[in-house]
């Protein structure tokens, strides 16, 4: 993958990159820590969604 995709937010790839990059997307989005408060992508980086809000992790009640 190229580096500058890794900073570059979900809304400015285009067709052409994330059909060459289908897999990292997968990787960049597994286990998703941010979601754009703009479009609702989810990304484990920060700077791959437009208006990060970092998800709050609730622990499970056992």
């Amino acid at each position: 993958m190229e580096k500058k995709l890794k900073k570059k937010s979900f809304c400015k790839w285009d067709k052409k990159d994330i059909k060459k990059n289908i897999n990292s997307i997968y990787d960049l989005t597994a286990k998703p820590k941010y979601v754009c408060e703009k479009c609702a992508r989810v990304s484990r980086l920060k700077a791959n969604v437009c208006k990060p809000h970092q998800f709050k992790i609730k622990k499970a009640k056992s």
